[in-house]
C-alpha cells in the first residue's frame, strides 16, 4: 500500500509517462487497489484503455468518517437566454486585444460598388422555432454585399434595418486583420471550394429569429460554420451555398449584453478555425479536440478567458465540476454536460499549446491523423503518457514550473491575476467531489478522468478493470 508520506521521489518514469513529485500510481491487485490518502490528497480516477468511446464502471469508498455533504453543484451564473447546443460557440470578452488600435487604421479594399450593393440569395439555418431541435429548418434569404475584404465577402440580410457599410467594414477589418492570420498561422489554411479560399461571412436575420438588435432571448446560436456548404448542392445536400460560408449573428453584432458586447469579433476567429480544420479533416475530429482547438484560436486572437470572458469561464467550470461524461475521444456533444466538452477541449489545447508550442499545434491541426494520434505523431509521445501527465497537470499546475505539469495560458484554479470573470476553483474542489464514505458506484470513459478529494486520513479503495488512479499529495 502507498502513501504520500512514504517517500518525496523526483521526477519518475512510469512506462515511460512522467510522473511529477508527490505523485504516486496506485497498484492493482486482481481490480482492485488500496492506498492512504490524507487530508487535502486528491485522487485522479482515469481510463486509457481504449480509443474509442468507452466507459468503464468502478465502485471508490474510503474508511474516513463521513462529511457533511453540500448539494450545491457550482457557482455558475445562469443566462437569460439559451444556446443552441450543438451551435453553441464561446466568445470573447470586453476587452479589446492589444491589436485593435490597427483596425482603426484598417481600410477595407473595395474591389466592386459595394455603396451599391450586389445582392445575392444565399440558404441559412432559421432560428426561429428551436422547439424541433436538433431538427432545424433551412430557408432562403437575400444578402447585399457590403464590404469586401482582402480574404472575405461581408453580406447582410437585405432587410437588416441597424448594420451599415461601415459596420460591415468593421467585420470584414477583424476577419482579415486577426482572425484570418492567427487561424492561418496556427491551423493551417482554408478550403478551396468551388475554385475559391474566400470567405463569405454571412448575417440572416432568420439566424437569429428575426431579430437583430440583440440576441433572441428564447434561443439562438453566436454563430456557425456549416461543413454542407463545403459541398456542391445535390438531392441529399439541398441546402448548400457551395463556398466557404460563416454565419454571424447580426444580434451578437449589435449587443448590448454585458455578457456578449464585442463577442462577434473571436466568434469570426472560432468559426474560421472550424472552417480550416473540416480541410484536413472532414469533420472526422472528437468533439473536444475540435471545439478546444477553435476556444484555443479565440485566445491566439487577444480574446477569452484571460480576458475576462465569462462564456469561456462557464466552460472552464462545468467540465472542473463534472468531468465524469467527457471524453477526448467522444465523437458526439454530451447532453448531460454539453458545455463541459468545450471546457475539456479548452484545457487540453491550451496545456499541449503551452508545452509544446505553437508550431507543433500547427502540425498537429494540419496532420493527416486525427485528435490524439496526430499528438502522438507530433510530439513522439505515446497518448496514454501525454494524457496521464495532463491529469496530473490539472492539480499541481499552481504548484510547479515543470511545463509537463503547468499551464500558462490558463489559471487553472486561480482567476488569471484578477483577469477572469470569476475565481476558478480547480477539480475535486467541491463538497460532491469528496471520496464518498461507502461504497460507491461510478463510470469513467476512455481518456476520461475524474477527481476526488480526501477530507480525512483513511484509506481509500477503489474496484474496477480498465482503470487507472493516481494519489496526488497536497502540497503544503
Amino acid at each position: 500500500m502507498i502513501s504520500c508520506s512514504e517517500n518525496e521521489e523526483t521526477l519518475q518514469s512510469v512506462h515511460t509517462a512522467v510522473i511529477a513529485p508527490g505523485v504516486y500510481p496506485v497498484k492493482w491487485t486482481h481490480g482492485e487497489a488500496r492506498a492512504k490518502v490524507n487530508r487535502g490528497d486528491v485522487v485522479a480516477v482515469f481510463s486509457t484503455a481504449s480509443e474509442t468511446e468507452q466507459s468503464y464502471p468502478y465502485t471508490i469508498q474510503t474508511t474516513i468518517t463521513r462529511a457533511s455533504r453540500s448539494t450545491d453543484d457550482n457557482d455558475v451564473v445562469n443566462l437569460p437566454y439559451s444556446l443552441v447546443p450543438d451551435f453553441y460557440n464561446l466568445s470573447a470578452s470586453s476587452s479589446q486585444p492589444s491589436h485593435s488600435r490597427d483596425l482603426a487604421e484598417y481600410a477595407t479594399r473595395e474591389t466592386r460598388n459595394t455603396e451599391g450593393g450586389g445582392v445575392e440569395t444565399f440558404w441559412t439555418f432559421d432560428l426561429s422555432d428551436l422547439s424541433t431541435f436538433p431538427d432545424i429548418s433551412s430557408v432562403q434569404f437575400r444578402a447585399v454585399l457590403k464590404a469586401v475584404g482582402t480574404y472575405c465577402d461581408v453580406y447582410v440580410d437585405e432587410n437588416s434595418s441597424l448594420i451599415t457599410h461601415e459596420d460591415a467594414k468593421e467585420i470584414a477589418a477583424q476577419f482579415d486583420k486577426v482572425a484570418y492570420p492567427v487561424v492561418t498561422k496556427n491551423f493551417g489554411s482554408p478550403p478551396i471550394i468551388n475554385s475559391s479560399s474566400r470567405v463569405a461571412i454571412l448575417l440572416p436575420l432568420a439566424f437569429n429569429g428575426g431579430m437583430e438588435d440583440e440576441l433572441n432571448p428564447n434561443g439562438t446560436s453566436t454563430g456557425l460554420f456549416n461543413d454542407r456548404d463545403q459541398l456542391p448542392p445535390s438531392t441529399d445536400n439541398p441546402y448548400s451555398n457551395y463556398r466557404n460560408v460563416l454565419y454571424l449573428n447580426p444580434g451578437l453584432y449589435n449587443s448590448k449584453t454585458p455578457f456578449f458586447s464585442d463577442k462577434w469579433r473571436p466568434i469570426l476567429s472560432h468559426e474560421f478555425e472550424h472552417m480550416v480544420n473540416f480541410r484536413y479533416h472532414v469533420a472526422k475530429e472528437s468533439v473536444p479536440v475540435e471545439e478546444g482547438k477553435a476556444l484555443l484560436s479565440e485566445i491566439l486572437s487577444g480574446y477569452g478567458l484571460p480576458n475576462g470572458d465569462y462564456l469561456m469561464w462557464e466552460n472552464i467550470v462545468a467540465y472542473q465540476n463534472n468531468p465524469s461524461p467527457i471524453s477526448l475521444v467522444q465523437m458526439e456533444y454530451v447532453n448531460e454536460n454539453i458545455y463541459g466538452s468545450y471546457g475539456m477541449g479548452l484545457l487540453w489545447m491550451s496545456y499541449l499549446y503551452d508545452r509544446f508550442g505553437p508550431q507543433a499545434i500547427h502540425d498537429m491541426a494540419t496532420h493527416s491523423l486525427l485528435g490524439l494520434d496526430a499528438t502522438a505523431a507530433v510530439t513522439g509521445i505515446p497518448k496514454q503518457h501525454l494524457f496521464t501527465e495532463w491529469v496530473q497537470a490539472n492539480i499541481v499546475s499552481n504548484t510547479t514550473s515543470n511545463k509537463i505539469f503547468s499551464y500558462k495560458t490558463i489559471d487553472i484554479a486561480g482567476n488569471g491575476g484578477g483577469n477572469y470573470f470569476d475565481t476558478l476553483k480547480g477539480f475535486g474542489a467541491l463538497p460532491q467531489h469528496s471520496i464518498p464514505y461507502t461504497e460507491t458506484q461510478r463510470q469513467v470513459h476512455s481518456f476520461g478522468v475524474e477527481y476526488f478529494t480526501a477530507i480525512e486520513p483513511g484509506i481509500v479503495i477503489i474496484k474496477g478493470n480498465n482503470i487507472q488512479a493516481l494519489i496526488i499529495c497536497k502540497k503544503d
